[in-house]
């Protein structure tokens, strides 16, 4: 509900607007017009009262949201910007049928159920309910219908309520028909939200995940669409981390402080600069960012606090030409409906410098097809790099389809497999681990300095890495493929078992490994086990 003075200004500037006049030049009317015109202005200002939605003036932030085309759309941004309005204000121009003239986004053109859910009951009525119905408490009979959805579309006798909470209401829409809206908070247990279906799922602030999987599912049979609006006060994890990696079918924009105007379109003051610059002052440092700018916070559950990754582009380094290079190759080996991952390491062992080169993800399929990646390792480029495997690659048949391990496999190929699992150093008492808290320690350490570098092109494990999560048990998030994979390699690099450049050229490397099996002598086998080759 807005302040009666706040609403008289508006009604002024319409007024105004609408008969091409300059408030300023008011002063100048003789006192029959002045008062016709203030006659004009209270009866805007009384059909303004309840038809917030006729008169909804956009920010540029809020048409380019209006604008964006997915199922899924959100908006993270930062606090005090609009960006609830936003989701409310298109809530309820599909619940009532209702479109403005500048409207670009998608159209129901008939009645619609909607849900709009929030973290808690007493969040849920002073924000959304209060948004969209324009009461807190729906007991305020006189200002139902203030806020976005219009007072003569709100079939009150058709509300449900528990004490100041509206729990459902019809909406008329303009097809003849009724929607139906109803509110939910992210407390109410799973097994209450299902059973009904959805047209529209509206979030206030970021839901936990198994909520957002029930509604979502609600939307399934529906083609349903899914408004968000975060300020990304919980870091880059669950539904924030959909949004802002652009999985597939998820659209959304940031919106920065420096993205609004002091002043909104009524020309009423919005979020001014003194207002801006004490509210930076009250934030904790490490919520400014989410806070002022929409970025997701890195949280005390974030691994790598890295704002700024020291990625690289491939030609910026001339590896072949740097004289102590160094290089490794290290598997994280994957199965069913998991990844393989292949990752080139180069190492400077003088100035302890690593650059994570190339990765290849080889995605897990039903049955374990070792020759997809044998492929990989077979290239001249690469050929007779070392190559460190996990403990499970001695496992017989685990990756092979066969009796045979992938370690033995890669043997037969005669790859420049090390001996034994890769493993992190001995500790004080000579125990070797594969406690990942090593090995990512060391990666989190290097990257904070500089002295480990990322390829641009490895975006998996970029992606991996800005999600990576440690929670209060110390159990790592999943998926973290891609970073096991540059972990492995990375020790193997520290424990010098990377090995120089051998400054040959893939024409070399392919010879040499021609040679190889042409020399190989099977001469002590059955005749009828041999081998025939160009020397035979």
């Amino acid at each position: 509900m807005l302040d009666p003075g706040v609403l008289m200004r508006r009604a002024v500037r319409w007024t105004c607007d609408q008969n091409n006049l300059k408030p300023d030049s008011l002063s100048q009317f003789d006192s029959a017009t002045q008062e016709h015109f203030r006659d004009l202005s209270m009866a805007v200002a009384d059909h303004m009262r309840y038809n917030q939605l006729e008169y909804f003036r956009p920010f540029a932030h809020q048409l380019e949201f209006f604008r964006t085309r997915s199922d899924r759309r959100g908006i993270l941004a930062a606090n005090r910007i609009g960006k609830t309005v936003s989701t409310c204000y298109e809530t309820a121009m599909h619940l009532t049928g209702r479109y403005p003239g500048w409207w670009e986004g998608r159209r129901y053109n008939k009645p619609i159920t909607v849900m709009v859910a929030g973290e808690g009951w007493s969040q849920v009525a002073l924000v959304l309910q209060n948004e969209l119905l324009g009461a807190p408490d729906i007991k305020q009979a006189d200002s139902l219908g203030t806020g976005a959805i219009p007072q003569a579309c709100i079939v009150r006798e058709t509300m449900r309520s528990d004490g100041a909470n509206c729990i459902g209401v019809e909406i008329r829409h303009t097809s003849g028909g009724k929607s139906y809206l109803l509110f939910a908070n992210y407390t109410q247990e799973v097994r209450q939200l299902q059973g009904f279906k959805l047209d529209l799922a509206v979030f206030d602030e970021q839901p936990p995940d198994d909520f957002f999987s029930e509604i979502v599912t609600r939307t399934a049979t529906t083609q349903g669409q899914i408004l968000c609006s975060f300020t990304p006060l919980k870091g880059l994890n669950g539904l924030v981390s959909k949004f802002w990696n652009r999985e597939e079918g998820y659209d959304y924009i940031r919106v920065s402080w420096d993205d609004v105007p002091e002043y909104d379109l009524w020309h009423e003051p919005f979020l001014l600069h003194s207002t801006r610059q004490q509210l930076e002052r009250d934030y904790l440092p490490h919520e400014r960012e989410a806070r002022m700018q929409g970025r997701p916070i890195m949280g005390k559950g974030a691994v790598f606090q890295i704002r700024s990754w020291p990625t690289y582009t491939t030609g910026d380094f001339d590896f072949a030409r740097m004289p102590t290079i160094q290089r490794v190759i290290a598997l994280d080996l994957g199965l069913v409906n998991d990844k393989t991952v292949i990752s080139l390491m180069y190492w400077e062992p003088r100035e302890r410098e690593a650059w994570l080169h190339r990765q290849i993800v080889v995605q897990g399929i039903e049955e374990a097809v070792s020759t997809q990646y044998i492929n990989h390792l077979l290239r001249p480029e690469v050929y007779g790099t070392p190559i460190v495997l996990p403990a499970d690659a001695s496992t017989p048949g685990r990756y092979t389809m066969s009796s045979t391990s992938i370690r033995e496999l890669f043997e037969q190929y005669e790859l420049n497999v090390i001996e034994g699992a890769i493993m992190n150093p001995a500790d004080a008492q000579g125990r070797r681990t594969n406690h990942k808290s090593y090995g990512i320690n060391q990666m989190r350490q290097m990257l904070e300095v500089g002295t480990l570098h990322v390829n641009e092109n490895c975006v998996e494990f970029l992606r991996e890495a800005s999600n990576y999560y440690v929670d209060t048990q110390g159990r790592f998030s999943d998926p973290d493929d891609c970073i096991d994979s540059a972990r492995y390699a990375l020790i193997a690099c520290l424990q010098g078992i990377a090995e120089p450049w051998d400054d040959k050229n893939p024409q070399q490397r392919m010879a040499a490994q021609r040679d190889r099996y042409v020399r190989y002598d099977d001469s002590n086998k059955p005749s009828w086990k041999r081998a025939y080759n160009a020397q035979g």
